[in-house]
């Protein structure tokens, strides 16, 4: 499991995996957002004893004015959100009422769940929102068509398949996620990450919260 990061800003953001990391990194630079550090919490299974060490890292007391986590919905957004809702429980957190609402103060405390409240999916789903309109998608759907034309089956994780698949359609192909999005890859102006602005907006709260 990683291992939380020294306390260097105060706003914290918690994230589900790599890619989600890479994703934020590139979107917080985007934006234009600071004074926010990125904590991968690795696995889902893995959020309840991070979020304990996290609140026991030197300096996370004194320092931390805002805590923010992003987790998948994977099947279910609200079994997501509750489980989340459990790890911060179990940690000495207060709760959110719901996804996006602030509780608490120093730190106060939001959640995000991908693609959002009501939704089955993950950040995949949320960056092929984004791409919807771009016309190598139709070039995807077609293919994947074919696929279970042809074999009679699909990948098991459609969304990531998908993304990845467009993203082979750009002039560099192989890139990863987060760096897909610092190339422009990945529409980060598009309206389907207004969400992730809200959420952002939430964590920054009142001004003057130090870098």
């Amino acid at each position: 499991m990683p291992q939380p990061k020294q306390i260097v800003k105060a706003r914290q953001l918690v994230v589900e995996g790599r890619d989600t990391e890479a994703f934020f990194e590139a979107f917080l630079d985007h934006t234009g957002v600071t004074g926010v550090q990125i904590q991968n919490f690795g696995g889902i299974a893995e959020l309840p004893v991070f979020l304990k060490l996290l609140c026991t890292t030197q300096g996370f007391r004194s320092q931390v004015a805002a805590l923010g986590i992003v987790r998948d919905a994977e099947t279910d957004s609200a079994a997501a959100f509750q489980s989340v809702c459990g790890a911060l429980n179990g940690a000495g957190f207060p709760v959110p009422a719901q996804p996006l609402v602030p509780v608490g103060q120093s730190p106060r405390i939001c959640v995000l769940i991908l693609p959002d409240a009501t939704t089955p999916g993950m950040l995949e789903t949320v960056l092929l929102r984004a791409v919807a309109d771009d016309p190598a998608m139709e070039c995807v759907d077609q293919y994947f068509r074919c696929v279970e034309q042809q074999t009679g089956s699909l990948p098991a994780n459609m969304p990531k398949a998908q993304i990845q698949t467009f993203l082979a359609s750009r002039p560099r192909p192989s890139l990863l996620t987060g760096y897909a999005a610092r190339a422009g890859y990945l529409c980060l102006d598009s309206p389907a990450y207004d969400h992730v602005r809200q959420f952002l907006q939430a964590l920054q709260g009142p001004t003057g919260l130090p870098a």
